[in-house]
């Protein structure tokens, strides 16, 4: 089963979410713990006050005699007060003068601060014991006035049961914070994305917009912002060379049906004036063989549509090696030589470089050969073609030239276009216009390109660059 993946806005708004939850807990237990640490310290430095002012008070009682422990638990009640403070006041051998401890077997045992000594606050430590724990100062104190001085132990505890309940109470309100945080987060956060992807939305409206009657649609990179200036660039460039393609596959279906209309136009036509009289056997053979040229002009332009369709879609696969060029290069010169004398022009071979060309045979010959062919057909009687060869830097290049009407420097560019004639009057039943498209395709798989000049000193020049080295390719 296919999971259904979560979409961008859900997706933003989760992490939104899970950063909130992160940076509030982090902010709250920073603010739990410095409230807790301060409460400790605030604290201990009252607990530390109500020491000191336990000694004074006990050393200025008055000498003679001991006050009853109810009257003295009155005397100092209002120095330890009433938030959680007890106090226990008792003799060396553990006499108790005052008390407000509720369970005296749970007080600690610690060394007392001496009497020479103020008490600090490193002398309160902290015990367990009861629902919580507490801090306790224990000291030494003079008790009575001069000449009748006793000296006493006192212990002042303070419970850490209230200041636990309001850390408490205090702790849920910042959980309860860090839940409300990171919802109105995950709120807001979804509401943001929402908004910001509003673009995004009119760009998928745009594109719902695109069929290929409709391809002049495009973006305004200028009104989209910042982050989706270069989407929207790329995506109307993307549409130009749409556009571009189905004019020229629309253009190529035209130009096919066209050329593929004339040959059937003439077979139907000659086929109908045959049928419109009796005739002599001789009169159909005749027919026949002028019918055979037909398909055989349609065979080739299927033939070759065929190849420029598979090549342009990468399913024609190169079985290269390293060729003798001179000698390929001979070979087609002597197929064409017959060709070239009747229609009495000079075909003339020129100098080869000696670097084998990493090629595939079959298509070197069939670029090659397209070439010659129309360099021959093109050449008036009398003229010159000329094929050669030569290295120039990682390149090597084939160059057919002949002395011909030549092509206008206009058409130069066009005449590897499928179809282009640049003479409409050169347009014989015999080419259809797909000889310099299929050399042009040829070199693109092998890595190299085609190009046409026109030169004053050798005429019309076509000239195919394959790369020299196997890896250039």
């Amino acid at each position: 089963m296919t999971r259904t993946p979560l979409s961008i806005s859900l997706r933003l708004c989760l992490l939104f979410a899970a950063i909130a939850a992160g940076v509030f807990g982090v902010v709250d237990a920073y603010l739990y713990r410095t409230l807790e640490v301060q409460m400790a310290q605030r604290d201990d430095a009252d607990l530390l006050n109500k020491g000191v002012l336990v000694r004074q008070l006990l050393r200025t009682l008055p000498a003679g005699g001991r006050m009853p422990q109810e009257q003295l638990e009155a005397v100092l009640a209002p120095m330890i007060g009433q938030e959680g403070v007890m106090l226990h006041v008792s003799l060396p051998d553990g006499q108790v003068l005052a008390s407000t401890v509720e369970d005296e077997m749970r007080l600690p045992a610690h060394a007392p601060v001496p009497l020479a000594r103020a008490p600090a606050l490193d002398d309160i430590v902290e015990v367990d014991g009861g629902p919580a724990p507490a801090h306790v100062l224990a000291m030494l104190a003079d008790y009575g006035g001069r000449g009748a001085r006793t000296q006493v132990r006192v212990l002042l505890l303070r419970a850490r049961s209230d200041r636990l309940a309001i850390l408490e109470h205090y702790r849920a309100d910042l959980l309860a914070t860090v839940g409300a945080g990171t919802l109105l987060a995950a709120v807001l956060g979804f509401w943001a994305v929402r908004s910001g992807m509003r673009p995004l939305r009119g760009m998928a409206a745009k594109a719902n917009d695109i069929h290929t009657h409709h391809l002049a649609t495009r973006l305004d990179p200028a009104a989209m912002p910042a982050e989706l200036r270069e989407m929207a660039t790329a995506f109307n460039d993307m549409l130009d060379r749409l556009e571009e393609g189905v004019q020229r596959l629309s253009g190529f279906a035209a130009d096919l049906a066209h050329d593929l209309r004339t040959p059937v136009n003439a077979l139907m036509m000659q086929t109908q004036v045959a049928l419109g009289q009796e005739r002599t056997v001789e009169d159909y053979q005749l027919l026949l063989e002028s019918n055979q040229e037909e398909y055989e002009r349609l065979a080739r332009m299927i033939e070759n549509t065929l190849f420029l369709a598979r090549a342009e879609n990468a399913q024609l696969a190169l079985a290269r090696e390293h060729l003798d060029l001179g000698r390929e290069l001979a070979q087609i010169g002597d197929y064409f030589e017959l060709l070239a004398e009747d229609r009495g022009v000079q075909m003339t071979l020129g100098p080869m470089p000696e670097h084998p060309l990493f090629a595939d045979p079959v298509l070197l010959r069939r670029a090659v050969n397209n070439l010659m062919s129309n360099a021959i057909r093109y050449t008036p009687p009398g003229g010159q073609v000329r094929l050669d060869a030569r290295t120039e830097g990682p390149w090597i290049t084939i160059a057919v030239a002949n002395r011909g009407d030549g092509v206008p420097s206009f058409d130069l560019e066009r005449v590897f276009d499928r179809y282009y004639q640049a003479d409409p009057a050169r347009a014989s039943t015999s080419s259809v216009g797909l000889g310099l498209p299929i050399v042009r395709v040829i070199m693109h798989l092998h890595g190299g390109s085609a190009h046409a000049e026109v030169r004053p000193e050798t005429g019309t020049v076509f000239s195919l660059r394959f790369p020299r080295h196997a890896g250039a390719a």
